[in-house]
């Protein structure tokens, strides 16, 4: 064709080379959902969702018993990523929130109202992870391994009642530690919080071992992707 002096018209550019005037309509758009490439099964220390981490060295007994117990609880589910396991991610949730707690309980000038909301949040939290152990319970076919998930996750929301009940009593004491009631408050509240971090670390352990008697047709998305080894 000629086209005079007039320079021929830029042809437009290959399918999915940006958008603009130019963009080909009929070219397929990059898909990052189903049809990306599968998950590594190995994940690094980047790719999970613990960017408030509480932890970042073993507490000292000096923390109080409370703190060690969140520690405990975090170290179990830490190893897994809580990306589409809503279980971890409840359970990761829990151990921060009593790490909050524990700050909480020892600070001589903490506050009443943070305190309770804290407890609240871990109870709230408690029941989520005994929702979920349940509904995995319901669709496991191997009975023992059923009967054992429902025996660790049930006490699990009693034990976040008596949590928020006992912060309750231990926030009226903030300011008059030292007296014989503290005291009392304060024992009944860590013996509390570490029932119910074991509670929650054995319900996990509990849950995943589950995880591998399930019906493929139940409709269950719960993940389990162990971290790389290394990570802290």
């Amino acid at each position: 064709l000629d086209y005079g002096d007039t320079p021929p018209p830029r042809p437009p550019p290959p399918a999915g080379a940006g958008g603009g005037p130019h963009y080909n309509p009929y070219s397929s758009p990059p898909h990052y959902g189903h049809y990306s490439s599968p998950p590594r099964q190995i994940l690094s220390d980047t790719t999970d969702d613990e960017n408030e981490n509480p932890f970042e060295a073993m507490p000292t007994p000096g923390q109080g018993p409370i703190m060690l117990a969140a520690h405990d609880l975090h170290q179990e589910v830490r190893q897994w990523s809580s990306k589409d396991n809503d279980i971890i991610a409840a359970a990761k949730r829990m151990a921060f929130l009593m790490a909050k707690l524990s700050r909480s309980v020892q600070d001589e000038e903490g506050s009443k109202r943070e305190l309770i909301t804290i407890s609240k949040a871990i109870a709230e939290a408690s029941d989520e992870v005994s929702r979920l152990a349940k509904e995995l319970a319901r669709e496991c076919t191997d009975k023992r391994m059923r009967l054992n998930l429902l025996q660790v996750c049930e006490r699990i929301p009693t034990i976040g009642t008596q949590l928020k009940i006992l912060s309750t009593v231990k926030a009226t004491m903030l300011g008059a530690q030292g007296t014989q009631e503290d005291i009392e408050a304060t024992e009944m509240l860590v013996g509390n919080a570490q029932n119910l971090m074991q509670s929650v670390k054995q319900t996990v352990t509990a849950a995943e071992a589950a995880s591998i008697k399930i019906r493929t047709d139940a409709g269950i998305k719960l993940r389990w992707v162990r971290k790389s080894p290394w990570y802290y």
